[in-house]
């Protein structure tokens, strides 16, 4: 009998534990889910006539971020505006659009919800327009 005969055996024996379904007794983990959208979005100003000689208005971005769960669904324009909707605490000075952001994924964290993936540009990708989407779980206590 060779080596790996032997070791085959005594695991076989054994029976290491897996990780298998849960037993009958144990009841199954429940998780909750939410969604996490911010779109950007280029609006461009309706064109001003050329008589008269007025100067073309530049395009501007406009955001719209939603965060939904099961029970309900907000919407707001920054991330400012999230954080301060999901009572995330306040930045200790002057705070930028990526400090709002970085609150409302504190706040997301410190709520117990868990990062699961992302699809679509982030908040500082450099494209004009487009949706991020992040999707969150967490345990059902």
């Amino acid at each position: 009998m060779n080596k790996f005969t032997i070791l085959a055996l005594a695991l076989i024996a054994f029976e290491l534990p897996t990780s298998a379904a849960p037993a009958l007794g144990d009841k199954p983990v429940k998780w909750e889910y939410c969604e996490l959208q911010m779109t950007r979005s280029l609006v461009r100003p309706a064109p001003l006539g050329v008589a008269g000689g007025a100067a073309p208005v530049p395009a501007a971005i406009e955001f719209t971020i939603r965060f939904t769960t099961g029970d309900e669904e907000i919407t707001v324009k920054t991330w400012e505006e999230l954080a301060d909707k999901l009572k995330a605490p306040a930045p200790k000075k002057e705070a930028t659009e990526n400090v709002h952001r970085l609150r409302v994924w504190n706040r997301l964290g410190a709520e117990g919800w868990e990062y699961l993936e992302h699809t679509g540009p982030t908040s500082t990708a450099v494209t004009l327009a487009g949706t991020g989407t992040w999707i969150f779980k967490r345990r059902v206590p």
